[in-house]
């Protein structure tokens, strides 16, 4: 099946925490980013009788290392997220997250994998 998108979907790879408001809602890895939303997969929450994630629900989403921005639910299902931004993202910004996101600016010894 062909499914045509609006934006160019990226992979990434980052930790990511969610909050509502500024209580922690959970932790997860941001696996996808587009101009104007996001996925997280991995989704774990952070109390053992955590209130649900609505769809709707305006949350913010913190990636490791990268400015917070917020975005709404959109959808969920087998812990995982969809989200579509309040606010796109600029290009210059998008490239950033991009960037941030797969690496580029950690330190040398973050990035080794396994041996």
């Amino acid at each position: 099946m062909l499914r045509i998108r609006a934006h160019q979907r990226y992979a990434v790879r980052r930790e990511a925490r969610i909050l509502r408001g500024l209580r922690l809602v959970g932790t997860g890895l941001l696996v996808e980013v587009s101009q104007e939303g996001c996925r997280i997969g991995c989704v774990m929450p952070a109390d053992m009788l955590p209130e649900p994630v609505e769809n709707g629900e305006m949350l913010v989403i913190a990636p490791e290392g990268a400015e917070p921005f917020e975005a709404r639910v959109r959808w969920s299902g087998n812990g995982t997220l969809g989200f579509r931004l309040t606010r796109a993202f600029h290009h210059h910004e998008l490239d950033r997250l991009i960037r941030t996101c797969r690496g580029e600016f950690d330190a040398p010894e973050a990035r080794e994998y396994g041996t």
